[in-house]
């Protein structure tokens, strides 16, 4: 079985480069499970988790990312993702609830319809990413 060559690029810095047997991510609608031989697509990312397995079957190995929006390619068994956020699962910092309801603060009080939008865009990366950090732990 061929593999996958899999990137994942932030605006701060490349995340992941590899080869993968799949890819698993969070669209926009749902997830979507790609496999060498995929057929080219294109599709908007939501915020939530990326599991990248790689390895053989006999021994798979599946990494986690946390993404926040963006877009996912997947041409000649190339799979993109750009994204806003990514970081390693692994690599998350937990979450004060203070923040979170200072952000939610923020956001009932927020009059432009523009900066809400990135305030709630914020608020879904902070508990997507600390409920896949938790759920790491587990």
């Amino acid at each position: 079985m061929a593999d996958l060559q899999v990137d994942i690029i932030s605006p701060e810095k490349p995340v992941y480069s590899g080869t993968a047997l799949s890819v698993v991510a969070k669209a926009w609608d749902g997830e979507v499970g790609i496999l060498p031989g995929h057929a080219p697509m294109i599709t908007k990312l939501g915020a939530g988790e990326v599991r990248i397995t790689r390895g053989t079957l006999a021994n798979a190995v599946t990494d986690r990312f946390a993404i926040a929006h963006g877009f996912l390619e997947v041409a000649n068994d190339h799979v993109v993702l750009l994204t806003e956020r990514a970081a390693a699962v692994k690599d998350l910092a937990g979450v004060k609830q203070e923040d979170v309801d200072a952000l939610v603060k923020q956001i009932a009080e927020e009059r432009d319809a523009e900066k809400r939008t990135e305030l709630e865009q914020r608020l879904e990366w902070l508990r997507a990413s600390e409920k896949l950090r938790s759920s790491a732990k587990a």
